[in-house]
């Protein structure tokens, strides 16, 4: 009997193509993963920079004014003063820890919303007047525009969300001097429910406006709240907002002042 020959099959043209145009995709697609995760390594980089920055000097000041609080022969005024610098500045370093916190725990895959339905006008009108009877705007002009007889309701969590608007107001405080516009307003805009805050401060650069809710931003010392240049305020703003659905908008003059826009779906 003859021993049969073995045949090589040789693989048509059009599958070797197939395959290669799969691993052309493949190979794309990890190359662009690859970019991704060195882009946020390098974000990550640069925050961590940035806080230990914020950290180190506030704590230099303190650790200098304690100092000079151990020295004989100072007057009341001037312990009283150097008092006020510490205060001031551990305040500082506790709305920043606090920030580091707030932007860990919104990361996590666990986290969750506990929403309610709520009435937008009456809210903002409610928090503006708390605001200005805690002496927050002292100094500046402000008010609250909202349409009369506008009934627009969201679903809002107000333990999260009411840190959206001590952010947003915080940073209008931040940089608007006495004399200057603070209004915060609502209206109701292609099924949204739109809240605003406008100052008419110092601005943000237009350069420095798409990337005013990254983490790493450090432009106009970020516009984030306690003097802080991590940009952590913000980031949590639009983190908290995306996650009740909505967005958030910033447009802004250079000198002439900026708004902040919420957009949340309505009920």
């Amino acid at each position: 009997m003859k021993k049969e020959e073995k045949k090589y099959v040789y693989p048509s043209i059009i599958k070797i193509e197939s395959l290669s145009e799969k691993l052309i995709i493949i190979n794309r697609q990890l190359e662009e993963k690859n970019k991704l995760l060195e882009e946020s390594e390098l974000a990550r980089k640069n925050m961590f920079s940035n806080i230990t920055h914020d950290l180190r000097a506030p704590v230099a000041v303190i650790r200098g004014a304690v100092e000079r609080l151990r020295q004989e022969g100072l007057g009341d005024k001037e312990q009283h003063k150097l008092i006020s610098i510490i205060d001031s500045r551990a305040a500082t370093l506790e709305h920043l820890i606090y920030d580091l916190h707030f932007s860990a725990l919104l990361e996590q895959p666990v986290f969750e919303l506990s929403p309610t339905r709520m009435e937008i006008a009456p809210f903002l009108e409610e928090y503006f007047i708390s605001m200005e009877s805690a002496g927050h705007l002292d100094g500046r002009k402000s008010g609250v525009s909202i349409p009369a007889g506008i009934s627009t309701h969201a679903m809002i969590d107000l333990r999260y969300f009411l840190r959206v608007l001590d952010n947003l107001l915080e940073n209008a405080i931040k940089h608007t001097k006495q004399g200057d516009l603070i209004e915060i307003g609502c209206l109701e805009d292609d099924g949204n429910a739109v809240i605003f805050f406008t100052d008419s401060g110092s601005g943000i650069p237009a350069g420095d406006l798409p990337y005013v809710f990254e983490r790493t931003f450090t432009g106009m010392a970020a516009r984030t709240p306690g003097k802080s240049g991590s940009g952590l305020g913000l980031s949590i703003s639009r983190t908290i907002v995306e996650k009740h659905g909505g967005r958030i908008e910033c447009s802004s003059i250079s000198g002439k002042g900026t708004t902040f826009t919420i957009f949340l779906p309505l009920v």
